[in-house]
């Protein structure tokens, strides 16, 4: 049956970066913008004891906030050269959509639309956290996006030079490493992959440029897509998150890191109770990447993905409108050569159940390169096993 290469355009959610172009500062009404040792791979620990008792936002957070601030920092991107525009001026809403943007690749006014990259004229604030005692902090790409050399300031008020050691796009993540001496407090990782709905959150981070801010919530939602791209998969929350706050860590009851604020949901640009955050064990995977390479590769099949809609599953016969569709296949790509077609409904990859596009897309991008993974496919009605050769991407920096 012929396919057409389209059958639906998924929605796209506006949310705004929470990262921005600086202005001079707060004072007088101005808004300023968003903003070791051993193995690499042991400075990615998994999830550690509370350092303090468990408290949610019906009690106080203080000592829970004490434990982890110092481990919470401010990234400055110092302008490249004299800022001759302010980024919001009396346009501020407007600046909000450009940065939408450029975070998520479309235009504000046409989600369709993938505008030039455009540089920076001024610098740009953000958030970050330590997650090594060596100095390595986590951030978000968008927030030190064109830049090698950042300046990090320290809970203390110290500021201390930084460097990035690699950004990835797809996710939205980077890495910079503190080029100073100094007594550094990693954070400890918590569980993204099992936080609940409902459960106490809160975040810390620098909104404004006004440095350490604490809110607190709770998650109010898990797997939002909200148009970055394939790898989609934030954790929502209520907590309140402002321009500034973009890199900065979203803790769980217990004082460890379940996700890294990234982005809002607002028509004004200002916080109206629906923040994003990409998960820990996402945040984490990268990081570590990154840190060991300068770039994350990912696994490649070279196929379009779509999700199986109702009709589709009527027009193919499909007991349910479940599954990853084949939209169109590269010839020369290793998903050709493993025997996928155009119209196969991908069911099972490995052990693991696919019901949407974006869960073969996340799958296939965490398999190992090189391997060989087994596939249960739907074609024509039928199941059919393929062994599926997983290729790189080639770990192009984003």
């Amino acid at each position: 049956m012929a396919l057409p290469r389209r059958l639906s355009i998924r929605p796209l959610i506006a949310a705004t970066a929470l990262a921005t172009t600086a202005l001079a500062g707060v004072a007088g009404g101005a808004i300023a913008a968003d903003q070791g040792g051993g193995p690499v791979a042991e400075r990615f620990v998994a999830a550690g004891p509370a350092a303090v008792a468990r408290a949610g936002v019906h009690g106080s957070l203080a000592d829970m906030v004490d434990a982890v601030g110092p481990s919470v920092v401010q990234i400055q991107v110092k302008p490249q050269a004299q800022v001759q525009q302010m980024a919001y001026g009396d346009d501020e809403g407007g600046a909000f959509e450009d940065r939408l943007g450029e975070l998520f690749g479309f235009d504000a006014q046409d989600p369709r639309r993938r505008p030039e990259p455009q540089g920076r004229s001024g610098g740009a604030l953000g958030s970050g956290f330590i997650v090594d005692a060596s100095g390595l902090v986590i951030t978000n790409n968008h927030v030190v996006e064109g830049a090698d050399r950042v300046t990090v300031q320290l809970a203390d008020g110290r500021e201390l030079p930084g460097r990035v050691l690699g950004r990835d796009a797809k996710s939205d993540v980077a890495v910079v490493r503190i080029e100073g001496k100094g007594n550094f407090r990693p954070i400890a990782w918590g569980d993204s992959d099992h936080i609940r709905v409902g459960d106490s959150v809160f975040a810390v981070g620098s909104p404004f440029g006004l440095g350490n801010t604490v809110t607190s919530g709770i998650v109010s939602a898990r797997g939002r897509e909200i148009g970055a791209g394939p790898y989609d998969d934030f954790l929502q929350v209520d907590a309140a998150i402002n321009s500034g706050n973009s890199g900065g860590p979203l803790f769980d009851a217990s004082g460890r890191v379940v996700g890294v604020n990234t982005a809002i949901f607002s028509p004004s640009g200002g916080n109206v109770g629906i923040g994003f955050a990409i998960p820990a064990k996402m945040a984490r995977q990268m990081a570590q990447q990154i840190a060991r390479d300068g770039h994350v590769s990912r696994g490649r099949i070279g196929v379009a993905l779509q999700d199986v809609t109702p009709e589709i599953a009527g027009a193919l016969g499909l007991a349910a409108a479940k599954g990853a569709l084949i939209a169109d296949v590269d010839a020369a790509g290793p998903g050709a050569r493993s025997g996928l077609r155009r119209g196969d409904v991908v069911r099972r990859f490995g052990s693991a159940t696919i019901d949407k596009g974006r869960d073969l897309a996340r799958a296939v991008a965490d398999a190992r390169i090189g391997s060989r993974v087994p596939l249960r496919v739907i074609r024509d009605g039928r199941p059919v096993a393929i062994d599926l050769a997983i290729a790189g991407d080639q770990g192009v920096p984003s």
